[in-house]
């Protein structure tokens, strides 16, 4: 068949005969409207296939302080964030998934294969690289293609340093902000544009670090992190040590604000108006064991202690402190209060475009049949006008037009098995991720996009 474009005229017509043949398109609410004015008549919904305006769709990947380590769901600065994105954009859902760990590294990992633990237990894999795999896996299991992800929340980098090279009272402060700037110059700058690539329609916020011994840090909690991440030598927190702890922490903060600073501008070089940097603002009061501290003391029973003390039991690391106290040194509710209030004020930039976006109508006539050509249309409408609005149909691999029939042979990939072995006594995993069959995406300047999702 020849396709064909509808003017208005036919396009009421064809819904008017829609009406009287007892077939028609349901409207993405569910209320039932026929498409092109034939009036607002309940049709049957068994003959096609009806588009549903899709969430908000946000993910966040990196290490424990994207993680929100010690902290419940409800405090970590991440849910802040998506708090703050469906306040502002009432009406819409926001969709959110973590896939953020303690431990994290940018750096891929030989044991990136494995399953991993729970979030609170510190582990370098599955590295960030891998997050964003495991990201593309989930999605295609709820049937979420990667282009329709509208904020990514990234981090990255501490632990490719290491807390115990910055906590090194024998390091000089060069060698801190040398190593610094190497490992999250590198690994940044693979890794944004990586993400950026599988989320091609995605906004990102990268959040920075903080220094976290400073000068208000008082010396007695700092010889208690020192024993606490180095043993027996760290009981020597002379005012010397102390002085040059708050040098090295200095310089992790510095070369890391500069790196993540230059790999977000880089990125915005190769795709404008998508990447914000948030530096959290930690000034000295801030710091560990500070005046107005924002981080997590050593032995202090954060919302999260019994949990991850489970956790570390079920990984083999019931008996080290450092999984224990995992959440020393980092953001507590108010570190997360104040992290979050430098992520929404950047993603401000970006709110006239997701609040001025308006809603499309839609779907496919008829009901697509698996694995048989036929002839299909996809009827398209503003919705709150109801005129035709001229969209892109993305099917499967192809795009059309919308109002236009096209011939298209709908078809489904067959289910696949992820399966990992156990280690240290923990039980593999083996996941069945659900066939992906040809989706329906409609997208037009200004508009929230549609998505019609078929099934065997």
């Amino acid at each position: 068949m020849t396709p064909k474009a509808v003017d208005r005229r036919g396009f009421i017509r064809k819904a008017s005969a829609f009406a009287a043949a007892g077939v028609g398109c349901l409207s993405f609410g569910g209320v039932g409207d026929v498409l092109g004015l034939a009036g607002r008549l309940r049709m049957p919904s068994q003959d096609v296939l009806r588009a549903v305006s899709r969430p908000f769709n946000m993910l966040a990947f990196g290490d424990s302080i994207m993680w929100g380590q010690g902290l419940t769901h409800n405090l970590k600065f991440a849910t802040l964030v998506k708090d703050w994105v469906g306040a502002n954009l009432p009406g819409r859902t926001v969709a959110f998934e973590t896939f953020a760990h303690s431990g994290a590294r940018i750096t891929p990992q030989a044991q990136d294969g494995d399953p991993g633990w729970e979030g609170e237990v510190p582990a370098p894999y599955p590295s960030i690289h891998k997050q964003l795999s495991r990201a593309l896996d989930s999605l295609k299991a709820r049937t979420v293609s990667p282009s329709e992800i509208d904020l990514v929340l990234l981090n990255g980098g501490a632990n490719d340093v290491e807390i115990k090279n910055i906590l090194n009272p024998f390091a000089s402060s060069g060698s801190v902000g040398q190593l610094t700037r190497d490992s999250i110059t590198g690994g940044m700058n693979s890794l944004l544009p990586a993400a950026t690539g599988l989320f091609p329609n995605a906004k990102f916020v990268v959040p920075g670090y903080y220094p976290i011994i400073t000068d208000d840090s008082s010396t007695q909690e700092v010889t208690g992190l020192l024993a606490f991440v180095l043993g027996p030598l760290g009981l020597v927190a002379t005012p010397a040590v102390k002085q040059q702890l708050i040098a090295n922490c200095r310089a992790f903060y510095t070369e890391s604000d500069a790196a993540l600073r230059n790999a977000v501008a880089a990125q915005h070089g190769r795709t404008p108006n998508r990447c914000v940097y948030a530096d959290p603002g930690f000034e000295a009061v801030h710091g560990y064991g500070a005046s107005q501290r924002c981080l997590f003391n050593i032995g202090e029973s954060d919302p999260m202690a019994n949990v991850r003390k489970a956790n570390c039991w079920s990984a083999g690391q019931g008996s080290d402190p450092l999984c224990l106290g995992a959440s020393m040194g980092h953001p507590n509710a108010a570190g997360a209060v104040k992290y979050a209030n430098a992520m929404t004020s950047k993603l401000g930039v970006f709110l006239n475009e997701w609040q001025g976006l308006r809603t499309l109508f839609a779907c496919v006539d008829p009901k697509p049949a698996i694995g048989v050509a036929g002839s299909y249309t996809v009827w398209v409408e503003d919705a709150a006008t109801r005129l035709p609005v001229a969209a892109n149909v993305s099917v499967g691999s192809r795009t059309v037009n919308a109002n236009t029939s096209f011939t298209h042979t709908f078809e489904c990939t067959a289910p696949e098995t992820d399966k990992s072995d156990g280690v240290r006594g923990k039980p593999g995993r083996t996941v069945t991720i659900p066939g992906a069959c040809d989706g329906i995406v409609i997208s037009a300047p200004g508009y929230i996009s549609q998505a019609i999702r078929t099934r065997a």
